[in-house]
């Protein structure tokens, strides 16, 4: 039984060991990506996502690993926070300290300059349209299919509304079961104020058709 007490790398960890259960395959288990359960066991929050989808990952973990959902997730929440309050506890700068270093001009007019060359090379990444590459068939016969591409780092992409995470440079892969017939895929890439790009993709799906066996002919059977 899990206790309250302990961090959730630990709860983690213990549940694992119970479950005989390793990383790779919690991560095949609940559709949860490698480098996030990694993150978790090693208590590197920072590494992961908003509260709202590590709620619903941990959700997934519990299930598979027998454990209470709601006990996991305020465990969690203690540790996370933990980790947070814990940097916030340093003592204070010393605000007279820069006077001392650098004198007041060389800062205010240090600052603008740095502005300006902040946005020069970073307006069209803030304020630009979204780009997206996608690799995917028109018409296929597998019922899944893998789907590649990349976008800026730092945007955001759904799939149908889903999430996809994405690597540092900005490339994903996702596995898509089709439907037959036409199936509409939504991509769209969010940028930090707001403009989006919408790129939608129809995939046309159609089983493979089996080849009727040849029926015996009658008057080869009769000779």
């Amino acid at each position: 039984m899990i206790s309250e007490n302990q961090d959730i790398s630990e709860t983690l960890k213990e549940l694992m060991r119970a479950r005989d259960i390793g990383p790779q395959k919690l991560s095949s288990l609940t559709d949860v990506p490698r480098r996030f359960i990694d993150a978790i066991l090693q208590g590197e929050f920072n590494k992961l996502p908003a509260y709202p989808y590590i709620r619903g990952y941990l959700f997934k973990i519990s299930n598979i690993l027998g454990a209470d959902n709601d006990q996991l997730w305020r465990i969690y929440r203690s540790s996370a926070e933990t980790v947070s309050s814990g940097e916030k506890d340093r003592l204070p700068i010393n605000r007279f300290a820069l006077k001392r270093v650098s004198p007041r001009k060389v800062v205010f007019w240090l600052l603008p300059v740095l502005v300006l060359v902040f946005l020069a090379t970073n307006l069209n990444h803030i304020i630009g349209k979204p780009t997206i590459d996608i690799s995917l068939p028109d018409s296929t016969q597998e019922q899944v299919i893998k789907i590649e591409g990349r976008i800026d780092p730092g945007d955001k992409l759904t799939l149908n509304e889903e999430l996809v995470y994405t690597s540092e440079e900005g490339f994903f892969q996702k596995d898509i079961q089709l439907e037959p017939g036409l199936n509409t895929l939504r991509f769209r890439v969010e940028r930090y104020l707001g403009r989006e790009t919408v790129v939608i993709k129809q995939v046309f799906f159609q089983s493979p058709v089996e080849t009727p066996k040849e029926q015996p002919n009658d008057q080869e059977n009769s000779a």
